[in-house]
């Protein structure tokens, strides 16, 4: 896991490392273990290394071919089956000089080209610059896991692995881009290839982009290998538990510590109990979320039975105001999840132990975890008539312009085969899990230099996992109806049953209550919020005499944390006297 950068400049212009420094200083944080680069004519890249695997040789940017005209690969991320493109590479005469899962794909690419990028399995963003032909490779991974961002200018095309770095290396001027803010405040995110900078583009999952002296010339995009329903031989049971407890192992290849982010929900339980039958110490990190229903307790249990060791982090009042500048400031893409805020904490400590965090993002969708999948609704609307979006629609009287509810953008999905549970599926990879929930783990692990993962959306459990007959999706037991029916069944038979057949619980934050305590100086930061003074009216503090209601909570935290953002990000205040500001409370 890693802070990746890099340019292609236009034809007859040369790069060097002054114009990628500062590029690279902007994702030092993903990065805090070195750094490297590569130029050569238009092209340059930048590399800023988080050590998990190979931790003496694996240095990036990783080069082969001929000293005249190299070919040079960065990454960020992790290729699960690095080892098998190892031998394919041998097989071809390269010789491999390190241990990296990274070093395989370079020399892929040497021999069949982009075509290398369908042969990846794991998380990534990857840029491979080829010095022959003056051209630069861009590629994310299909469930979008690790990020990419990018600008085409006239002095250029510049890209990095966080929007916020392109603006600060002064390569695109910071301006708000309001098109995005109905997609924002109604979903708590935003879809698609724009971003809240104007001018700066976000690579969609699987996109694959080939630019030369500073454009794109061309670009495709690699889809999830999500099947239809499929039927197999065998107790489903006993090939759900091989196939997960497979994907727990391919993502437990590291030689630094690792840990689990553990919420004592089913998703990470299976994960932590898939640990335990590979023998894996474990180290797992919950969060105690004050004032809130949370299964913390449950945590705590299940991490004894197992033997693991058990760290548990409060999270209150206090946290609230002096985190809240920091989660603006590294959520640059922004989305307004107040969930990313225990989190944050979480990773904060874990930083002291660990270099890895294994999460269960992707389990709701693949396995249809969500209550709207037990909903007979419209399949390309169920991802927004829910609880995720929808929190400006009933306050229009407090902007100066209709917030419209954003139309549905679900991915091109097969219009064969494919059930309307699937269907419904796919809209949330699409939207909800793409552009919130692994931005949230991305932004809020690299924080502190932690490699965030996602057994979950492995590529075979994931193709898995998607095409399992919708009856051990959605099911009943003793009358009532449940989604992930076969996750709870093996919970259940791995003597679980109480947590198996619970409700699902969620992960809330008071964020209401905290906010209450100062409504005078949010009403004050909005009041003098450049960019929420483009949008509301005068009379939307009286949101803050609302905020025992849930969705004016939400609203408002969104309001304020879009104020931030815009405060840190466009107006460049420093983020020590943002943070100050917000913990004494003073404007």
């Amino acid at each position: 896991m890693c802070g990746i950068a890099g340019l292609s400049l236009p034809k007859g212009q040369k790069t060097n490392q002054q114009q990628l420094q500062p590029l690279a200083d902007n994702v030092a944080h993903r990065g805090p273990d070195g750094q490297g680069f590569f130029t050569h004519s238009t092209l340059g890249l930048a590399h800023r290394r988080l050590s998990i695997l190979d931790l003496s040789t694996g240095k990036q940017p990783l080069k082969t071919g001929p000293q005249g005209a190299p070919i040079a690969l960065v990454a960020n991320g992790e290729i699960y089956n690095y080892q098998h493109l190892q031998a394919l590479a041998k097989q071809h005469g390269a010789i491999l000089t390190t241990g990296s899962d990274c070093e395989p794909p370079l020399h892929r690419f040497a021999h069949i080209g982009q075509a290398m990028f369908a042969e990846l399995q794991g998380m990534y963003a990857i840029a491979v610059a080829d010095a022959a032909t003056e051209t630069l490779y861009l590629a994310t991974d299909p469930f979008g896991i690790k990020p990419l961002y990018y600008a085409e200018t006239g002095i250029g095309f510049i890209f990095a692995s966080q929007p916020a770095a392109i603006t600060r290396s002064g390569w695109v001027r910071a301006e708000a881009n309001s098109a995005v803010l109905p997609q924002l405040l109604n979903r708590h995110y935003s879809t698609g290839a724009a971003t809240l900078f104007k001018g700066i583009h976000r690579m969609l999952p699987g996109e694959r982009l080939v630019v030369r002296h500073g454009k794109i010339i061309s670009r495709s995009r690699q889809l999830p290998k999500l099947l239809p329903a499929q039927t197999f031989s065998g107790s489903p049971l006993k090939v759900f538990e091989d196939q997960l407890t497979a994907a727990v192992e391919r993502h437990l290849q590291s030689h630094v510590p690792y840990g689990i982010l553990l919420s004592g929900g089913l998703d990470s339980t299976a994960l932590t109990l898939a640990m335990q039958r590979l023998g894996a110490p474990i180290h797992a990190f919950t969060a105690h979320i004050q004032g809130a229903p949370n299964e913390s307790i449950a945590a705590a249990s299940l991490a004894h039975s197992v033997g693991a060791k058990h760290t548990t982090i409060p999270y209150g009042a206090a946290d609230f105001w002096p985190m809240l500048a920091k989660l603006a400031w590294h959520m640059d893409d922004l989305t307004t999840d107040y969930a990313a805020l225990p989190l944050l904490k979480i990773t904060q400590t874990a930083n002291q132990h660990v270099k890895v965090l294994l999460s269960g993002e992707g389990g709701d969708e693949l396995l249809a975890g969500y209550s709207s999948y037990r909903k007979n609704t419209n399949p390309l609307l169920a991802w927004w008539k829910n609880r995720r979006s929808g929190d400006a629609a009933p306050f229009s009287q407090f902007f100066t312009q209709a917030m419209p509810t954003p139309t549905t953008s679900a991915q091109p999905w097969p219009t064969q085969g494919f059930s309307k549970l699937q269907h419904k599926q796919g809209a949330d990879i699409n939207g909800w899990l793409a552009n919130d929930l692994l931005l949230k783990l991305d932004r809020t692990t690299m924080a502190h230099g932690i490699e965030g993962r996602v057994p979950y959306l492995d590529d075979t459990f994931s193709q898995f996992a998607f095409s399992l007959p919708d009856e051990l999706k959605v099911s009943t037991h003793q009358g009532e109806t449940y989604g992930k029916f076969i996750l709870r069944q093996h919970l259940a038979a791995h003597g679980h049953t109480t947590l198996a057949w619970a409700r699902k619980q969620g992960f809330s934050v008071s964020v209401g209550t905290f906010m209450a305590e100062r409504k005078d100086f949010l009403a004050h930061l909005w009041q003098h919020s450049p960019i929420l003074q483009t949008i509301l009216k005068p009379t939307a503090k009286n949101l803050l005499n609302n905020l025992t209601h849930p969705k004016a909570a939400n609203l408002a935290f969104s309001l304020t944390l879009l104020a931030l953002w815009h405060r840190l990000h466009v107006q460049n205040h420093p983020l020590p006297a943002v943070t100050e500001t917000l913990t004494q409370g003073k404007n």
